[in-house]
């Protein structure tokens, strides 16, 4: 007999609700935001793809936000915040 692999669904979804991707525009111009969550070095990754970013876009608004805690969801005023001020996010969320 094979070894087999069990995974398992932390969302508990009998059925998985199918999700689009958001759009995506087709530059880059305004405000990118660039959001770090707060886990451990995510500063170091966040002004990695900082100054990528820069080097390929160096017209290209960039604003830095950081969520107080990657524990809890994104505060209210933090999300309105990316809302009146960002047209692009790219939000950090590995280790």
């Amino acid at each position: 007999m094979k070894d087999s692999i069990v995974i398992l669904d932390p969302t508990n979804e009998i059925e998985p609700i199918g999700r689009q991707l958001a759009t995506r525009p087709d530059q880059l111009q305004g405000t990118l935001g660039i959001i770090d969550i707060s886990k451990p070095r995510g500063d170091v990754f966040c002004d990695e793809l900082e100054r990528l970013v820069r080097q390929q876009l160096p017209t290209l608004d960039i604003i830095r936000l950081r969520k107080p805690t990657y524990t809890k969801p994104t505060p209210a005023n933090l999300r309105d915040e990316v809302g009146a001020s960002c047209q692009a996010v790219i939000q950090a969320l590995a280790d």
